[in-house]
């Protein structure tokens, strides 16, 4: 079994909307995936009710929980746990970056939260995580590449020391459509530009993880 820790110290990351789509990507992929919402908003649980698949199946918990939840999913032999942690939470993020085999620490490109991935290289520098970080909702790329915003959000995060996903993540109607009946955008629209950006990124991930 392996973990993917989600973290992000700053709200409004896409941290949620990362989690679900990638849990629905892993399942697609046909693996044996559970999705433990450990934020106390609990926008997954939300979501996952809206959905007409029992899959991925999901687990609401509090943080505390996480190491026990995590001993009992390895039981239970699932290929894949993603956890989608709270933000503003430095004790709960560095718990899940220790019982985490991958994290992803997702920021859109904007000045405010580059600034705010501070605190979480903190953590994950701290225990020497396994990590990347991901540029979420970003400007769409143009056609001869990313846009400057984008370009230059990633010359910014140089300053933390952590490896930057070359997968980026656009900002795309098609993610709040898919989102609102609880399903992915793999779900919603499987040929469209936002699921092939998710493609990528699970593609990425798994490679880091060794899926």
């Amino acid at each position: 079994m392996k973990t993917l820790g989600v973290i992000a110290q700053k709200g409004g990351t896409g941290k949620t909307t990362l989690s679900v789509h990638l849990a629905v990507q892993a399942m697609l992929d046909g693996l044996r995936v559970l999705l433990l919402d450990i934020d106390p908003q609990a926008s997954a649980t939300a979501w996952w009710k809206r959905r007409r698949d029992a899959q991925p199946e999901l687990i609401q918990a509090r943080g505390d929980a996480l190491a026990r939840i995590l001993e009992q999913a390895r039981a239970r032999a699932y290929d894949l746990v993603i956890v989608d942690t709270a933000p503003h939470s430095s004790a709960e993020s560095s718990t899940c970056a220790r019982l985490s085999d991958h994290v992803i620490i997702p920021t859109r490109p904007a000045i405010l939260d580059l600034d705010a991935i501070g605190a979480t290289a903190v953590i994950v520098n701290e225990i020497s995580a396994s990590c990347a970080i991901v540029l979420n909702a970003c400007p769409p790329p143009k056609l001869f590449g990313e846009p400057h915003i984008v370009t230059e959000a990633r010359e910014a995060l140089k300053q933390y020391g952590l490896p930057v996903s070359a997968a980026a993540v656009s900002q795309r109607a098609a993610f709040s459509h898919a989102l609102i009946d609880g399903r992915a955008v793999a779900e919603f629209d499987a040929a469209g530009k936002a699921s092939r950006e998710i493609t990528r990124l699970w593609e990425t991930i798994k490679q880091d993880m060794g899926l």
